[in-house]
């Protein structure tokens, strides 16, 4: 298969670049400071079949940039928009910033990929969102850039997989991981949740397309 992973310089990223390897696929993997990464380094030093793209997705360019380095790939199988980040509060920066990250800058890439995508036998796509995004499930408040930014992302991919049901189109919250982001009291390990995550790629079904669920494909509440 030929794969499309963005923030891969460490967490689960890293983790899914690493088993889509392992398994013996092709791998464009985006990180902002792969330099600053001596894991991603080293797993091109293994791998031939590992692309680098250094690009900090909130490049006004970056879907486009991101779709030239994919045209040495006949098709694109998977993508798997991992890229995120945290900022829970108030300030208009933090809102902006928050948006582009989260929800609008995936979108645009997998608009950007959809040639690509069209070209596979089985396109999958992977949205990796939070469970801080359901509304349902907001019993605790705060985090407020953060929360509506993943909001806003579950919002997108469950019209996109209203409009394209070609594409099998999933939202992925990856748990609590011990990554920067996740902090160091979360629950689940960054190798065990990109287990799951590459689970769900390899067993996704057409019926489930545009579902909101965790790593271990038990279902969200919106």
């Amino acid at each position: 298969m030929y794969v499309v992973i963005t923030g891969t310089s460490r967490g689960i990223g890293l983790e899914l670049t690493r088993m889509a390897l392992i398994d013996g696929h092709h791998v464009l993997a985006i990180a902002r400071r792969p330099d600053e990464s001596p894991d991603l380094l080293n797993l091109k030093k293994d791998y031939k079949n590992l692309t680098i793209l250094k690009l900090d997705i909130l490049d006004p360019d970056a879907h486009i940039k991101i779709a030239t380095a994919a045209d040495q790939f006949p098709c694109v199988d998977v993508l798997i928009n991992n890229a995120g980040i945290y900022l829970g509060d108030e300030t208009l920066e933090d809102f902006e910033k928050s948006f582009l990250t989260n929800s609008i800058k995936p979108f645009f890439i997998t608009r950007g990929l959809t040639n690509k995508l069209k070209a596979s036998a089985r396109p999958v796509s992977l949205q990796i969102t939070s469970r801080m995004g359901s509304i349902e499930d907001n019993t605790s408040g705060g985090s407020y850039s953060y929360r509506a930014s993943k909001t806003a992302l579950n919002s997108l991919y469950k019209s996109l997989a209203i409009d394209e049901k070609w594409l099998l189109s999933f939202l992925v919250h990856p748990g609590w991981v011990q990554t920067r982001m996740g902090g160091s009291g979360a629950t689940t390990s960054a190798q065990d949740s990109a287990a799951g995550i590459w689970k769900i790629v390899q067993e996704a079904k057409p019926s489930q397309s545009g579902s909101f669920i965790n790593f271990k494909q038990e279902e969200l509440p919106w």
